[in-house]
Formats: C-alpha cells, structure tokens, sequence
C-alpha cells in the first residue's frame, strides 16, 4: 500500500477542515489568508477562491458584545481564546467562540489556524429565557405587593380581630408572600444587570456604619436559633473609609449574613473587618453546614444553589440568585468575591473587598 507523500497529507488535511462543521481559517505571518472552510463560505456569503491569499482582516470582522472592534492579530500564533463575540456577516451577525492555534507547514512555514464554533443559538434561548423572567418577574412584583399588604392588614387587626389559627395562617401567608417578592426582586434586579441599566453610586463612605446598619434584625434572628452574633472590628479604626455603593453594598452583607444564620443550627457567626493598603474586606464565617466539593463550582453563578450540604438544612430554600448578584454588585464597585470551606459540616467563610479610595473599573 503506498504511502501518501506529504503534499497529498497535507490536501487531504485540507480537504478535513474545509467540510467540518464549525468555521475554520488560517492566516499566515503575513496575516493573509491560507485556508477558509466552507462553513465562513455560507457565514459570510465569500467563497474560498475569493479571500485566499487577502488580508483576513478585509474578509473578518469581530466585535464585543458592546460593539466595540476586535483586534484579532493580538491573539493569533497564542494559545488563547474568545467567548461570544460578534462575526459579523453580511446579512446576520453570528456569536461565536475562537480559539487559536499554531500550525507548521511542510515547507516549516508557520500559520495560524483559527476556529470559530457558532453559538447564536444558544445565546438566543439564553436571550429568550431571559426575557420571559424579566417580563414575568415585571409582572408579578405589582400583584404581590397588594397581596402583602392586605395580609399586613389581616394581621395587624385593621378590620377585626383574626382567632389564634386564622392569625397563623395569615402570619405564614404574609412572610411567604415576602419571599416571593424577594425572588422576583432579585430576578429583576438580575436582569437589569445583565442589560446595562442597574446605575451605581459609588462614593467615599464609613465601612463599619455601613455595616451595623446591614446587621439591624439579625442579633434576633441569632437568638431565636440560639447561635451567636459578633462582629470584630478590633484590626481596624471604627472611622474607616471605603470607596462603595452604600445601599448595594449593605446587601451584599444582607445576603452573606442571612445565608450564615440559615445554614448554621449551633455555634456562631462571626462579621469581620480587616483591611490593607487598597482594600477593606468584610467576611462572615459561620460554624455551619459548610460547602461540599461537589458544590464549589455552583457557588457564586446563575441560579446555583448547593445539592449537597447545603439540602441536609430543611429550610434552605432561596433562588440561587443571591450569591450570584453579590459577585456582580462588588466586582461593579471594584471589589472581589471568594469563600474558604473545609468541606461539608464544617462551617464556611465568604467574604468580599471593596476598594478603600476608588473605583478601580468601569
């Protein structure tokens, strides 16, 4: 059986790329172009025939989610990628991902071969779902906010006296309803992140009232389970400053400090500041169910709530929201997220950082 010569391997090769199924060309050092498959011949309404041997950047253009161009040369020959950006076409506009990777020739020239997968689907289904949880988290808060306040009325007496088992059921309806419109608070408040339109005002303010202001009604909440509260500001002066958004960063505690009491049954929850040349950190510990391995990677994302230790607590609840829009409010203000856990049962710390002068990004 004859063994192909390296001309007919590489035409082979070729052949490969040019029918699979995501788009594929290749620039050399000159950043002209040596391969374009037919996947960016249907994409781009371009044949092969006419681009090989131009300057990719006649024949491709890319851009951010913001429209803002990207330069592709910086990443070609690099072992980098590209997630969900723009190529525009002539008639739509295509998300892709690229990645990048180096290629040597025959002739042991060097070219670059670039991958693009199409996501437009999938960023269209995202788009999509989204949208439906906007307009009904839109359309629900109004009608639950009635809904609260009849039952505000029901249980404060206003017109009769309720007898002991309808003023129960009436209490639970009425905290339920809170919930309720605490979720599609938090949806909307999502989706107004995600589209651009949550403004912040981040300005020169003191970390610990802001803070013992975020702790009003927990020392009853910790009473009530039996668990301590501290907060330990003995590393730091009480007149500290810090460079934030007040009111979106008195939730951000909220969400840490209400999580620490749900998910500890004994022991303790600790509120900590600490600080160093250009940030202050504030970080809750808790003693108690901890986080599993299994978990980590849902901590901190999109509607991602813990299967593991955090479901051995029968009153867990919560949307997966909360940890979610606390790392967008601080990383918004400059600031960092994290947590430390030794594993399941054995309490957890999340913390957080805001800048101690200036925001440090738009």
């Amino acid at each position: 059986m004859d063994t192909p010569t390296s001309s007919s391997a590489q035409s082979i090769a070729e052949q490969i790329l040019y029918n699979v199924s995501e788009g594929i060309f290749a620039v050399d050092t000159n950043y002209n172009i040596t391969i374009f498959n037919s996947i960016l011949e249907k994409m781009l309404g371009l044949s092969k025939e006419s681009v090989i041997g131009k300057p990719f950047d006649k024949i491709i253009s890319v851009e951010s989610k913001t429209k803002e161009p990207i330069d592709l040369k910086q990443y070609f020959f690099k072992t980098q990628a590209l997630f969900d950006v723009i190529l525009k076409g002539p008639t739509q506009n295509y998300y892709v991902n690229i990645k990048f990777s180096g290629l040597k020739t025959e002739t042991n020239t060097a070219e670059c071969l670039i991958t693009m997968s199409d996501t437009t689907k999938e960023i269209s289904l995202d788009k999509a779902k989204d949208d439906f949880l906007a307009l009904a988290s839109h359309e629900l808060f109004t009608p639950l906010t009635i809904i609260k306040s009849y039952l505000w009325m029901l249980n404060t007496n206003q017109d009769g006296i309720l007898n002991e088992k309808q003023a129960e059921y009436a209490n639970k309806a009425y905290h339920s309803t809170e919930t309720l419109i605490s979720m599609v608070s938090d949806m909307l408040n999502v989706s107004r992140l995600e589209q651009g339109r949550l403004t912040f005002n981040c300005k020169a303010g003191k970390i610990v009232a802001t803070v013992q202001e975020a702790l009003k009604g927990f020392d009853i909440k910790a009473k009530e389970k039996n668990i301590n509260l501290k907060f330990d500001i003995s590393q730091i002066h009480t007149e500290l400053d810090a460079f934030y958004d007040e009111e979106k960063l008195r939730g951000c505690i909220v969400n840490y400090l209400a999580n620490a009491i749900k998910f500890t049954k004994e022991g303790g929850v600790t509120i900590k500041i600490e600080t160093d040349t250009d940030f202050v950190k504030i970080s809750v510990t808790d003693t108690g169910v901890g986080v599993s391995d299994k978990d980590r990677s849902k901590l901190f994302s999109k509607f991602g709530k813990g299967e593991t230790s955090y479901n051995k607590i029968v009153e867990s609840g919560g949307n997966g929201l909360g940890l979610y829009i606390v790392k967008i409010y601080v990383e918004a203000m400059g600031g960092q997220v994290g947590y430390n856990s030794d594993g399941d049962f054995k309490g957890s710390t999340f913390w957080l950082t805001v800048p101690k002068h200036t925001v440090l990004h738009d």
